[in-house]
C-alpha cells in the first residue's frame, strides 16, 4: 500500500492507495460521479502525473478502483518507472530489521519484542492469537513510547508476527532511526 495525495477533476482531494500500470485504487474527501471520466493528478518521486481515466468499481464508501486511460506512451513509461521506484522502496523498508529483546505489550499482556522492522515485529508471548487478529502493539524507543495496531501475520509456539496497520509516520520515522542507529553489525554492548 501507498499514499500519495492526489487530486481528481482537479477540486476532488484524494490519496492513491494502491497504484499499477493499468489504474489504482483512490480514497477521496467525497463521492464522485463514477459515470463521468475523471482527470487524476500525482506525483510520485518528483514526476508529475496527469492521467485520464474512468472509475471501474466502487471498493468502499468514496472508495473508487479507477482504470488510466493513458493518452501516450511517454505516460506509460514514466508510470513503469514511478511504480519500479515504489516497488524498490517498499522492499528495502521491508529488509531493515533488527533482532531485539525488549519488554513490550500486545493488547496490554506483558511481552517480549524479538524482532522489529518499519513494517511489524515479532513477540514472544502468552497470549492466545490467531492469523488475521487484530491487535495492538506499544514499546517504548529510546524513551518514545510507540503505539500501534496490528494485524497477526503469524503465531508459532511461543510468538507471533505482526504486520503494523496504517502506522503513523511519526512512530514509522522514530523506528527507522532506532534501525538505523542499531543495525552496524558492531553494536557493542558495554
Amino acid at each position: 500500500d501507498i499514499n500519495l495525495d492526489a487530486l481528481i477533476n482537479r477540486d476532488i482531494r484524494a490519496t492513491v492507495k494502491k497504484l499499477s500500470l493499468g489504474g489504482c485504487l483512490v480514497e477521496c474527501n467525497q463521492p464522485i460521479n463514477d459515470s463521468d471520466p475523471i482527470h487524476l493528478t500525482f506525483s510520485a518521486f518528483d514526476e508529475e502525473f496527469h492521467l485520464p481515466g474512468r472509475v471501474i468499481h466502487l471498493a468502499g464508501p468514496n472508495q473508487y478502483g479507477i482504470r488510466f486511460e493513458p493518452e501516450n506512451d511517454d505516460q506509460v513509461l514514466r508510470l513503469v518507472n514511478a511504480i519500479q521506484k515504489i516497488q524498490d522502496a517498499s522492499i528495502s523498508r521491508r529488509s531493515a530489521r533488527l533482532k531485539i529483546k525488549q519488554e513490550a505489550f500486545l493488547d496490554k499482556t506483558p511481552s517480549l519484542l524479538t524482532d522489529l522492522s518499519e513494517g511489524g515485529c515479532s513477540l514472544r508471548t502468552s497470549h492466545s492469537l490467531h492469523p488475521g487478529d487484530i491487535v495492538e502493539v506499544q514499546f517504548f524507543l529510546n524513551e518514545e513510547e510507540i503505539h500501534l495496531a496490528g494485524q497477526v501475520r503469524w503465531t508459532g509456539q511461543n510468538g507471533v508476527g505482526v504486520e503494523f496497520l496504517s502506522p503513523d509516520p511519526t512512530q514509522i520515522g522514530d523506528i527507522s532511526r532506532f534501525l538505523t542507529k542499531k543495525d552496524p553489525p558492531s553494536s557493542e554492548t558495554p
